[in-house]
């Protein structure tokens, strides 16, 4: 099997320094795959890399490009990728949207645990990975709770805990599935403003495109947000909503910000939500 390896950096390409973790070299994703995984044939273009905690869409979009590039310009039978873990979900939700149009397998892992600290967790969650990929599967491959290997579908999953836990949105329906060349080639990118789910969140008046309010299951401060999404639709700013649950009553708050302008995007959770928004 031909495998193209997109390393982009992660907690499983760096080391422990005196308990403080450094991005590294992907040394040991690479050895590890010749070493002991050695029965596929693997392709290891130069990716820039990026810590996932500092990550910016434009990083992102960069990787994908280099991806998709990649796979234009050569065979492959699938796409290996790691990524760190604290904004992997948004990433693998971003990436579901622009690499499932290529039709290969791909599947993105890493580890909450660096190397040298915790080389079995690596190990396991790379050969995890490849055997997803040899048997056509997509998704992300991380630890669960019983620290078993698991795929985790990249259009539900969500952000992981404290632990590194990752979860699926229950209520996700998958995107569809379409050419993202004009995400790729656009000049610039929006500016999104992310309202959060907390109480007195301090929401600036200007600096951004596009607004996602994170509402689960009613609104966030609708009372304050109201006049505010009124006077950002006027002017031409979108603004959405997520998540939207199906099955439950919609409350007042959230119709309040609807009807000022605010638009809904059922079936995904606010990871997804957020690369819809950029995106369109």
């Amino acid at each position: 099997m031909r495998i193209l390896a997109a390393m982009l950096g992660g907690t499983i390409s760096s080391r422990d320094e005196s308990g403080t973790i450094k991005l590294g070299e992907p040394s040991f994703v690479k050895d590890f795959l010749l070493e002991y995984i050695s029965e596929n044939e693997y392709f290891f273009p130069e990716f820039k890399t990026y810590s996932s905690e500092n990550a910016k869409a434009e990083d992102y979009r960069g990787a994908l490009r280099g991806i998709v590039n990649e796979v234009k310009a050569s065979n492959y039978d699938g796409i290996l990728i790691t990524h760190g873990t604290d904004t992997c979900a948004f990433f693998a939700q971003l990436a579901y949207r622009v690499l499932a149009p290529l039709g290969l397998p791909f599947v993105i892992t890493g580890s909450v645990k660096s190397p040298d600290v915790d080389p079995e967790e690596a190990a396991y969650n790379l050969i995890f990975a490849v055997n997803c990929l040899e048997k056509g599967n997509s998704g992300i491959a991380f630890r669960n709770a019983d620290r078993i290997p698991k795929l985790y579908s990249a259009f539900c999953v969500t952000s992981p805990d404290i632990d590194g836990i990752y979860r699926e949105y229950k209520e996700s329906v998958e995107p569809e599935i379409k050419d993202r060349t004009d995400f790729l080639d656009r000049e610039k990118l929006p500016k999104i403003l992310i309202i959060p789910a907390v109480p007195g969140a301090v929401i600036p008046k200007d600096g951004f495109d596009r607004v996602l309010i994170c509402c689960n299951h009613s609104g966030t401060a609708a009372s304050d947000l109201e006049p505010l999404v009124k006077d950002w639709t006027s002017k031409g700013i979108q603004c959405f909503m997520a998540p939207i649950p199906k099955d439950s009553g919609v409350y007042e708050s959230r119709k309040r910000l609807r009807d000022a302008g605010a638009v809904e995007l059922p079936g995904m959770p606010v990871e997804g939500a957020w690369a819809e928004v950029l995106l369109r």
